[in-house]
């Protein structure tokens, strides 16, 4: 019976041409993005094509804009901006004081002329997109910076002739260490571990679970070249000097060092400068301390409250995000996570495999449809809420309930047996391992039904006289 039903769903999938149409073109792209860089798919199957779009101009085979930031790094500004884009541009329109604030952040943008509309995203750089979601949802500061004299010594590893040599040991150190306007708190570097609006990155860094990285600031007393601010990264206990744009050894402008770029800056005190800060990071046993924070942020509660209050919405969601990275989590701070206000976070709960029941069921009343199939796909989902899922208003949770493998056989009866239930969301039900004999009787009597579903999408393509290319058009953009 299954054999015969399966032959029938592909066949009348076939003869319709909709399936190909939709996903040639944009959803290559996005298959090239998620093959090339698999641990990003969640994000990437979430992005509309004009985000897909801009990915691929910097990030694909043919390339044409060059990135000075990794892969990993963009995918989160992407994914953060294209949530807000459309705030964003209504702020433009409305608000003159964040437009002054647009102008100072960003006097040198390339669309200078323009309004912020679709239409300029092309010419978007990952910063900007970092600096407008960061003026878009900050209070009056991102986060308050106040820092003694004697706390920021601490954090001196020495000084060697006219250089300064740091070791930041918490976010706002490292704003204050690398330095930014004292009114429009515009950073003096671009390093995204000392952003001031947008998202900051340093606990990213230095809070990684499976990595030891020490970022050491190396700075020229009265600076104002490219040159004289150095981030000098060191990854489980040597320093990387690969020249890789936007990497942990960087000038002021994100440019990468080499051994021979670092040492013509650094000159005559390049050799003690790099004795002492191997020496420095050798003494910290592979332990950065910022990583006791995190660790204890992620199992008690109390620790957690305290290390994200008070941030704005964009420096919370990157500092949940090293957090969620942790492999002891207690079950309060996963509940926690599932109810922050920020969908992104809310879905990387939804997507982690370790995420327990209790988070599970309070995702699965999330209002946010990504949030949704986030659990409806995960195999570590409760049958519970699998089954509540299979009954959802939403088409694609739905959907999702029927693709995931332990899906009992109870909720794929309920999808089965919804009268608004679609071809594909049949499709799957009946393709699942779990699907019982019973809800397969159900679906030979839905056959007819599919049949009008095929012909009568075939049908209005044709009445309307549309080629492939300009049907794909017009469906990428509703998309």
């Amino acid at each position: 019976m299954m054999k015969l039903i399966l032959e029938n769903w592909n066949k009348y999938l076939k003869n319709e041409k909709v399936v190909s149409i939709l996903f040639e073109g944009f959803k290559e792209d996005q298959r090239y993005l998620i093959e090339k860089y698999p641990e990003e798919q969640s994000k990437l199957s979430q992005l509309q094509p004009k985000w897909i779009s801009w990915l691929i101009s910097r990030f694909g085979e043919n390339a044409t804009i060059k990135e000075i930031h990794p892969f990993e790094e963009v995918i989160e500004s992407v994914d953060r901006f294209s949530k807000v884009f459309d705030s964003v541009a209504a702020k433009w329109k409305s608000n003159e004081s964040f437009r002054k604030d647009v102008e100072e952040f960003l006097p040198d943008r390339r669309w200078k002329k323009s309004d912020i509309t679709p239409q300029i995203i092309p010419l978007l750089t990952s910063d900007e997109m970092e600096t407008l979601t960061g003026l878009a949802t900050r209070d009056k500061q991102n986060f308050e910076i106040n820092i003694s004299e004697e706390e920021m010594e601490s954090d001196r590893v020495g000084k060697v002739g006219p250089w300064n040599l740091w070791m930041p040991t918490t976010r706002e150190r490292s704003c204050k260490i690398a330095q930014y306007h004292p009114v429009s708190l515009k950073p003096k570097t671009t390093w995204c571990t000392a952003r001031m609006a947008g998202s900051n990155l340093f606990y990213n860094y230095v809070g990684q679970p499976n990595r030891d990285i020490t970022l050491f600031y190396v700075i020229k007393d009265k600076p104002n070249k490219p040159n004289d601010w150095l981030s000098v990264g060191f990854v489980n206990g040597k320093p990387v000097l690969g020249g890789r744009n936007g990497s942990v050894s960087v000038n002021r402008d994100n440019k990468g060092l080499t051994e021979k770029k670092l040492r013509s800056a650094l000159g005559l005190y390049h050799d003690q400068i790099m004795i002492a800060l191997t020496k420095k990071n050798k003494s910290l046993g592979g332990k950065h301390p910022a990583r006791a924070k995190i660790i204890d942020a992620a199992k008690n509660i109390e620790a957690f409250d305290s290390m994200t209050a008070g941030l704005s919405k964009s420096d919370s969601t990157d500092l949940i995000n090293v957090i969620l990275d942790e492999p002891d989590i207690g079950e309060e701070v996963w509940t926690r996570i599932a109810q922050n206000q920020d969908p992104a976070i809310r879905r990387t709960v939804a997507d982690k495999t370790s995420t327990p029941a209790a988070a599970f069921f309070i995702l699965a009343k999330d209002k946010d449809r990504t949030v949704l199939r986030g659990v409806a796909q995960n195999a570590s989902t409760p049958a519970k809420v699998l089954i509540d899922l299979a009954g959802s208003e939403d088409e694609f949770a739905r959907l999702d309930v029927a693709k995931n493998p332990k899906s009992p056989a109870e909720a794929l009866a309920i999808i089965v047996s919804n009268k608004n239930a679609d071809l594909f969301e049949l499709k799957f039900a009946a393709e699942n391992p779990n699907v019982s004999n019973e809800t397969l009787k159900i679906l030979v009597t839905k056959q007819s039904l599919i049949s009008k579903i095929a012909t009568s999408v075939l049908n209005w393509r044709k009445k309307k006289g549309l080629s492939e290319q300009i049907f794909r058009r017009i469906v990428i953009q509703t998309m």
